[in-house]
């Protein structure tokens, strides 16, 4: 992430959780809530979260229980907006660092964490290099047969076509092929007050399971939305909500080591 992309995600901390109060993103909720329950015993369990932002999967894990709880964030303002608006945020051991390079020197021990959580943390990737990074540290940290729960953008279909427009209050546009072809740069702007909007980047398939297997990590599956996520309120309105579920923005990726 260049310094411009950091600064970007500095400047939006204090607004950022409002983008989950938008349709696109909401849904997501009740999706990694489910899937971490099905998940296992987070009781008492070790968790780190890569690109923790302002704490929400730090919040999550602890709401099941979890005990160890570290977060790690490039921007040292996300971090301040985690420990502003946790309850007891002491309880989180919180660094500043960048997930895709080596993450040595905040002393973490390896193989010791039960999860590993990282929500939009793997299309920070501008390429299969740093993407592979990102893997690495997954799969240093993480226990054997340990899990890891992500959130990522579509990798079928670049820009969804509920992505085109607000009507689920999210766009993604300027979609820009990468020089290497390994994937696209695009622009992602919510419909929020104050605007949220930052830059994101996707990499093909085939390259994100590949940097996944180079590191011994094994993706065991991909859970997209469908209607059972929605309320059953929402569900007597399905005709508007069937866009968004068909031409989906992000899913969940389940990984854990090979």
């Amino acid at each position: 992430m260049s310094d411009a992309e950091k600064q970007m995600y500095d400047d939006v901390a204090g607004d950022y959780d409002i983008i989950w109060a938008t349709p696109a993103v909401r849904i997501l909720w009740t999706l990694l809530d489910r899937n971490l329950q099905e998940l296992g015993d987070w009781n008492g369990a070790q968790v780190l979260d890569l690109a923790c932002g302002t704490g929400i999967g730090l919040r999550e894990a602890r709401k099941f229980g979890a005990k160890g709880l570290v977060g790690i964030d490039i921007s040292k303002e996300m971090i301040d907006v985690c420990k502003a608006t946790t309850r007891d945020a002491d309880q989180f051991q919180l660094h500043v660092a960048d997930c895709s390079q080596s993450l040595d020197h905040l002393g973490l021990q390896p193989k010791s964490f039960d999860l590993v959580i990282g929500m939009w943390l793997l299309n920070y990737a501008e390429s299969a290099a740093q993407l592979e990074g990102f893997w690495s540290n997954i799969a240093k940290y993480l226990k054997p047969n340990g899990t890891f729960l992500g959130i990522i953008q579509n990798q079928e279909k670049f820009q969804p076509e509920s992505m085109k427009t607000l009507k689920y209050g999210a766009r993604e546009s300027n979609i820009q092929p990468l020089p290497s072809g390994d994937g696209v740069k695009m622009h992602v702007e919510f419909d929020t007050v104050p605007k949220v909007e930052f830059d994101t980047y996707v990499l093909k398939k085939e390259i994100f399971e590949g940097a996944a297997a180079n590191v011994g990590l094994k993706i065991l599956k991909y859970v997209k939305p469908d209607k059972t996520i929605l309320t059953a309120e929402e569900q007597e309105d399905i005709d508007w909500w069937q866009e968004l579920l068909d031409e989906y923005p992000n899913q969940l990726v389940i990984a854990t080591a090979a």
